[in-house]
């Protein structure tokens, strides 16, 4: 009887670790402010970042150095990430509040969950690391604001429903957020035309002395 109880366990910690991986609920709790608002504590206010601009919400792995790395618009196709950063999950909201169709969840103009399921899941995920949540005001281009949050070390031991997933949250119950960081601007090809040609410049002159 002992042997058949051991033999039950070891099969049940087998089938506990081949399940293992992540789910996180990554969601927002108190709303979504242009990178102008003078005060992010005010709700209701006028400055609904939904109400002025599109977004583009994302869920981003940060990768083995476990850092978030810079914006890279050369990389669009790939989520405009840089490094070794990896776009686990995307959601794309219009002017105004409604469905992102990557998954199909509600969101109003102040950013706030409405329906659907918000909850990123794999279970075949077993690496330690961390994960950030980055917020485009409008569409990711030369002066674009975004918001970054910090880092959030992934539990790999979630099992699934009825297993609670890891909430997420980008703000906190008392004040919102706003995008605070703004992409460098891209020279245009003419000014790196002229860049170009200075350096050729300099270093004739420095071969001439």
């Amino acid at each position: 009887m002992k042997k058949i109880l051991l033999a039950l366990m070891v099969l049940a910690l087998a089938a506990a670790s081949a399940f293992a991986g992540v789910g996180i609920n990554w969601t927002t709790v108190y709303g979504a402010y242009t990178h102008d608002a003078p005060n992010v504590t005010d709700y209701p206010s006028s400055y609904q970042l939904l109400d002025f601009y599109n977004v583009t919400w994302q869920l981003i792995y940060a990768g083995a150095d476990n850092a978030i790395d810079p914006v890279d618009l050369a990389n669009g196709a790939n989520g405009y990430v840089s490094d070794d950063d990896d776009v686990w999950a995307t959601r794309s909201i219009t002017l105004g509040g409604g469905t992102a169709p990557e998954d199909s969840t509600v969101w109003d103009d102040w950013m706030l969950w409405a329906s659907g399921d918000t909850v990123y899941e794999d279970l075949g995920w077993s690496t330690a690391g961390s994960v950030y949540q980055r917020i485009y005001e409008g569409d990711p281009a030369s002066l674009s604001w975004y918001f970054d949050t910090g880092l959030l070390a992934l539990n790999t031991g979630y099992t699934g429903s009825p297993a609670l997933p890891q909430d997420f949250f980008v703000d906190t119950g008392s004040a919102g957020f706003q995008p605070d960081q703004q992409i460098p601007a891209v020279p245009e090809p003419a000014t790196m035309g002229l860049l170009g040609l200075g350096a050729l410049v300099m270093a004739i002159r420095r071969r001439r002395a």
